[in-house]
């Protein structure tokens, strides 16, 4: 049975994520490294295109099946709990001055701002 945090993390799906994460980087690697070596040892100009589009649409299939397979796993890692998303900032709003203050409001929309961006 795969272990959950109490934020309620699939913590094997998670490593498997980070390994679905580096087989990512490494395909994405593989396709930038063809694009430098382009079209060498062949004799043939149509052999070395034909050798490079094959190798590079290999490559590309790669970067496509390591990214669904990230994706995948990033919907059964879970989400963290939303009880105190601000940890112990978000004690701010228990304090009785907010009326008078905007800085909860001003880091509760810090938060959301920087959560869209991800």
């Amino acid at each position: 049975m795969a272990d959950v945090l109490s934020v309620g993390v699939n913590l094997e799906a998670f490593a498997q994520a980070i390994s679905a994460i580096q087989a990512l980087r490494s395909s994405v690697s593989r396709v930038f490294d063809c694009l430098k070596d382009g079209m060498r040892n062949k004799e043939t100009l149509e052999g070395r295109e034909k050798a490079f589009i094959a190798h590079f649409q290999d490559n590309l299939h790669s970067v496509n099946r390591d990214l669904n397979e990230l994706e995948r796993l990033s919907n059964l890692v879970g989400k963290p709990s939303e009880n105190h998303p601000l940890h112990n900032s978000g004690l701010l709003s228990l304090d009785p001055v907010q009326d008078k203050t905007p800085l909860y409001s001003q880091l509760l929309q810090a938060y959301k701002w920087s959560n869209k961006i991800r």
